[in-house]
């Protein structure tokens, strides 16, 4: 590009930092021109296209599970998936933002869960303009059943508008940890009741929406989940609900003629073996990280170009700021993580803007030093690590597995997946590694993960 002038180049920096922040970073709808094909070298294996065949095939109704870590695209590529069905013919598809209605950082029972989930329909029923549609009675009923059963209703008016009402309830058990746990303990000797009246609201739900054609297949798409993490003292019990949830109480989340897709957290999977069987038998759907990098560790071209395209669809001209190498630093940094990688790329531009206020604009792009306090800030976030963590950590890039020598070990796996200290990648089979901004942590160790200075 040809020189700019000052004006235009603070212009322009703060246009591309604000292109990767804030609701430009949120996910994409289908056919949004910034949306970029991630599996596009081998779709095959593109789990989302499998989730589609499979609630194509699928008869009265089924339930499917996706998982993949936080901030690598899942919510995308669930808009992704709606569009598909929904060209396909004779389908609804609801997708709901569980975000909005679970309180993500303390345990989350069936009771709770399940009014959750029906806030969360009633929203999606009033934006569809099926509220109208729906016997208001299967909703009455709810509440009088929590009348009934005493849970804390009182203060939530129903102002005529028992839709509204609901949605007040999902809106308190997203914030209120208080008022989650006394729902929690009022509900545990009442779920068999409060599972046939969901069941009526969402057959109810269903049956409108098909409009008395019973081949109209009606999906959902519950968001989010994959978010359950354990925080503090809370931890263990967060993890210890999420398997109860998930494999306890499989058979309450097939939802009647409803067609339903859960995100699930990576860490479901180890501690809950064979879960898809309890659930209904379909395999679970894995979505991995962009490839930005080989089991070895070299650099995977096709991954970065998909990185690069990613910051160009957003903004074109990104290379006043930044060469391609330093951009393929970061890609390979943030281990294909799209949120770490626009974090990375956004602390780079705020590093040169400073540079250009203490400079008097002297600074033209982002230099090395940008560039590397962008990652020590990342890295740092991430300790300090214990030893013993260490260890293990080194065990895993090591071999690119698990490294779950016993169950002792699962406690310390599910630390790692839900804090992103371990990824996971799909080149040709399911392998993890470190995330890569700790890889020169793990340097001080000898190959039997031992520290080199001991």
């Amino acid at each position: 590009m040809s020189a700019i002038s000052e004006d235009d180049f603070n212009a322009e920096l703060k246009r591309f930092h604000g292109s990767i922040q804030g609701a430009h970073a949120l996910p994409l709808e289908p056919g949004d021109p910034r949306y970029v094909e991630i599996l596009q070298q081998n779709p095959a294996s593109d789990p989302i296209l499998h989730l589609a065949q499979r609630i194509l095939f699928a008869e009265s109704e089924s339930l499917n599970l996706l998982t993949g870590f936080r901030g690598n695209g899942k919510s995308t590529e669930l808009r992704r998936l709606k569009g598909i069905l929904e060209d396909s013919g004779n389908i609804t598809v609801i997708l709901v933002n569980m975000a909005d209605y679970v309180l993500m950082t303390k345990p989350l029972e069936l009771g709770d869960f399940l009014l959750s989930l029906i806030a969360a329909l009633a929203d999606a029923a009033r934006s569809m303009n099926k509220i109208d549609a729906v016997n208001p009675g299967y909703l009455e009923r709810i509440w009088s059943f929590l009348k009934e059963t005493q849970v804390e209703v009182e203060s939530l008016e129903v102002e005529g508008d028992v839709g509204v009402a609901t949605g007040k309830i999902g809106v308190r058990l997203q914030r209120d940890a208080s008022f989650k746990a006394r729902i929690q303990e009022t509900l545990r000797g009442h779920l068999d009741g409060l599972v046939q009246k969901a069941n009526d609201y969402i057959g109810d739900l269903v049956g409108a929406i098909q409009g008395g054609d019973p081949e109209h297949k009606v999906v959902l798409l519950v968001d989010s989940l994959e978010q359950l993490r354990g925080v503090g003292e809370d931890a263990e019990a967060v993890y210890d609900s999420t398997v109860e949830l998930f494999s306890g109480q499989a058979s309450n989340l097939r939802l009647p003629t409803l067609h339903v897709v859960y995100t699930i957290p990576p860490y479901l999977i180890p501690r809950a073996p064979n879960i898809a069987r309890n659930l209904g038998g379909n395999p679970v759907c894995v979505w991995p990280n962009i490839h930005v990098r080989r089991k070895d560790g070299d650099e995977d071209p096709a991954g970065l170009e998909i990185m690069r395209t990613i910051i160009e669809r957003r903004y074109r001209l990104w290379e006043i700021f930044y060469t391609q190498a330093q951009l393929d630093k970061l890609a390979m940094t943030s281990g294909g993580d799209i949120r770490d990688f626009f974090r990375l790329v956004r602390e780079g531009l705020l590093g040169l803007s400073t540079a250009r206020m203490i400079k008097d604009g002297a600074a033209k792009s982002v230099d090395s030093d940008m560039l590397n306090r962008a990652i020590v800030q990342l890295r740092n976030e991430f300790l300090p690590i214990p030893r013993q963590d260490l260890i293990h950590l080194n065990t895993i890039h090591q071999t690119k597995r698990h490294a779950l020598e016993d169950m002792g070990d699962l406690p310390t796996l599910t630390r790692f997946l839900d804090a992103n200290l371990i990824m996971n990648y799909l080149n040709g089979e399911p392998w993890y590694d470190v995330h890569p901004v700790l890889l020169n942590t793990l340097k001080g160790l000898d190959d039997d993960g031992e520290p080199t200075d001991h």
